[in-house]
């Protein structure tokens, strides 16, 4: 439990520093490629040097996985910006956190990890997690963008950012499970974030995007907690025994509370009824995903 609470205060730093963006007119793409760097400083200042290159293989099953994962960050993070821009940021925020059901189908199905300690209460957390979700996101309909009908073209691009972002998440569950150790866990986010920044570096030289001062203070200040989230999150993994099928919906629903308390505080939010509904309902699902544990703690 404490590396999952930690693995939420670091994504909720990450939608603190998003949400800082708009307001200081930070560029998005500039600060992304910025902050992939940032995370591999920062991974290699947590790490240590000497143990990054004492734990490198480039003949590992994870360097390969980290190679793959660099390309879907870059690609996921283009279509979560096109998605916004396109489709608005309830569509956007929607495809991504509903992508859990890709990792939790996984791991209940596939992986089969933890599934016999798994209750009816569990599963009910489980289901109800993508109500929560689907209320606290709610925001009230745009008569323009509600015209459009639900075509092909029209979903592709939340269809996307749903699939890719369940692709990363499942990713890393499978790679902690079969191929990350303890030794290479804080490795395993430097060279995912490292592939990323090169891919992302060559991209904005290609177009001749500019880095302005600000984008890149923007950068710096979401590199290091986006660095940990990702290392947090394989820890987490390893204390859930990788049992993706509880974790994820426990990290989701928690990121959406304290992020929307956060929104509501720090940005003077108002929540709908059924946005406040959805909050509560997320308590809840927390406390059935964790009723063991807290049973246990009793």
């Amino acid at each position: 439990m404490f590396y999952l609470l930690l693995t939420i205060l670091v994504n909720v730093a990450i939608f603190m520093a998003f949400r800082s963006f708009s307001k200081y007119d930070i560029k998005t793409f500039p600060a992304i490629i910025t902050n992939y760097g940032v995370c591999v400083i920062t991974g290699v200042i947590y790490t240590g040097y000497s143990q990054v290159t004492q734990e490198l293989d480039t003949s590992a099953n994870w360097f390969y996985l980290s190679i793959a994962l660099g390309f879907i960050f870059i690609g996921t993070f283009y279509l979560m910006a096109r998605t916004t821009q396109l489709r608005g940021v309830s569509v956007a925020s929607v495809a991504s956190k509903m992508s859990l059901a890709i990792p939790v189908i996984f791991s209940l199905f596939i992986l089969k990890l933890g599934t016999n300690d798994l209750d009816i209460w569990n599963y009910t957390g489980i289901i109800l997690a993508f109500v929560a979700i689907l209320l606290v996101s709610k925001k009230k309909a745009n008569p323009l963008t509600n015209k459009q009908p639900l075509t092909l073209k029209y979903i592709a691009l939340p269809l996307a950012v749903f699939l890719l972002g369940g692709v990363i998440d499942t990713t890393l569950n499978y790679a902690n499970h079969h191929f990350v150790t303890e030794s290479t866990e804080p490795i395993f986010p430097i060279f995912i974030f490292g592939f990323a920044f090169i891919i992302g570096l060559v991209t904005a030289l290609a177009q001749g995007v500019k880095f302005p001062k600000k984008d890149i203070l923007g950068g710096i200040y979401l590199g290091v907690p986006n660095y940990f989230s990702i290392y947090f999150q394989l820890k987490a993994l390893s204390a859930f025994d990788n049992n993706g099928a509880i974790l994820y919906p426990s990290l989701n629903i928690g990121i959406i509370i304290i992020s929307t308390l956060a929104a509501v505080l720090l940005f003077k939010e108002k929540l709908s009824k059924i946005n406040m509904i959805g909050v509560v309902l997320a308590v809840v699902v927390i406390l059935l995903l964790s009723h063991q544990e807290i049973l246990k703690a009793i």
